[in-house]
């Protein structure tokens, strides 16, 4: 990636600046079980605040991420 890329937040929908490889999110200081949680309900970057509030332990995000069914309802279709 080139430069700076302008993405929106998949939790509270701003915009905010991604800078790749050396971008700010890798100063955050959260740890790996805290990106484990945010890579299982977003499917792309979340901005400074959101991620802020994740190495902070607040996990009252909304997931954006569309679940799959569980084991109940995959049955239940049969």
């Amino acid at each position: 990636m080139r430069g700076p890329v302008t993405k929106t937040c998949e939790n509270c929908r701003q915009e905010f600046e991604c800078g790749g490889y050396q971008c700010w999110c890798g100063k955050v200081g959260i740890t790996e079980q805290q990106m484990d949680w945010i890579a299982s309900r977003f499917q792309d970057c979340l901005c400074p605040i959101c991620l802020e509030k994740v190495g902070a332990g607040d996990v009252g995000l909304v997931s954006r991420k569309p679940s799959a069914p569980t084991q109940a309802e995959s049955t239940e279709s049969l």
